[in-house]
């Protein structure tokens, strides 16, 4: 009797320890899932075109970047992008799928996604200002204290039900324990970027966001908190700035969105009395 309770036991314990046969979110078959991601299989895990080491430090591309080479371009309003991954047909689809179709069972998988895109930033950024010295003036490492998202227009809002990169940015700012601030607002509506060629984007995008009414008072309020916490043992605050923003979207292609946003968000500098500086995350780079 004790040796088949034991037998029950041990199979009990084995049907619990083994992988949970369940419909994948990307492909729709029947398979193991992967602990990795949420909701697809290993062989869809297998295919994800990551962005491990980017090409071009600047925009985060994978492969080589002719934007970024352009006369001018280093004027842009943000310091750089990462991205997740490489916008192929198979990452297409799954935009699709969240963004077009509605089907919200993406968010916590792109999120995820993400997630580690930003642990990529975080690591390069504090090479990067480790490898500047000024680590060892300030004693603080590289962190962002607020998270934004572009905006949609109305029209778009109404259409899709749901503004797709701030439900990713609220998802990533709580994962990173960094507060959401809804900072930008759409002020006209736009025809679709992907339909347009890079003169036309940096045309489209000309006095298209505006600053959220309260925004700039939360990020003084955040810097404010900032401050309070970072004192040295003689009392004097030692946080200086510059204050940080990780603007997120879900696509990033020529940066123009991303640069006409990052614009207005830097005229929060006047008002805070310190050094703004805009990251911007995305979940693909085309």
């Amino acid at each position: 009797m004790i040796s088949n309770a034991f037998s029950h036991l041990i199979g009990h314990m084995h049907r619990l320890l083994k992988p949970i046969d369940e419909i994948c979110l990307a492909c729709g078959k029947t398979g193991s899932f992967t602990r990795e991601l949420p909701g697809i299989c290993r062989a869809c895990y297998r295919n994800i075109p990551w962005i491990m080491k980017p090409k071009c430090w600047r925009c985060g591309r994978g492969i080589g970047c002719p934007d970024c080479t352009r006369l001018g371009m280093n004027d842009r309003s943000f310091v750089l992008n990462r991205s997740a991954v490489t916008y192929d047909t198979q990452m297409r689809e799954w935009l699709a799928q969240y963004k077009y179709r509605g089907n919200e069972r993406y968010a916590p998988l792109l999120i995820e996604m993400m997630l580690r895109a930003y642990a990529m930033l975080h690591r390069e950024a504090n090479i990067h200002l480790g490898n500047k010295g000024s680590r060892k003036s300030s004693n603080m490492p590289w962190n962002v204290h607020a998270v934004t998202s572009v905006p949609v227009s109305e029209e778009r809002l109404q259409e899709r039900g749901f503004n797709q990169a701030e439900v990713l940015a609220q998802g990533l700012a709580l994962r990173i324990k960094v507060p959401y601030v809804r900072m930008l607002e759409r002020r006209r509506h736009t025809d679709k970027q992907s339909f347009k060629n890079r003169m036309d984007r940096l045309k489209a995008m000309e006095g298209v966001f505006g600053a959220f009414q309260n925004g700039p008072d939360m990020l003084l309020s955040i810097s404010s908190q900032a401050a309070e916490h970072t004192h040295s043992e003689e009392g004097a605050s030692l946080f200086k700035g510059p204050f940080r923003i990780l603007l997120i979207d879900d696509i990033y292609t020529t940066g123009s969105t991303i640069n006409a946003c990052a614009q207005v968000l830097r005229r929060c500098e006047s008002l805070m009395k310190m050094p703004v500086e805009i990251y911007s995350l995305t979940w693909a780079r085309s």
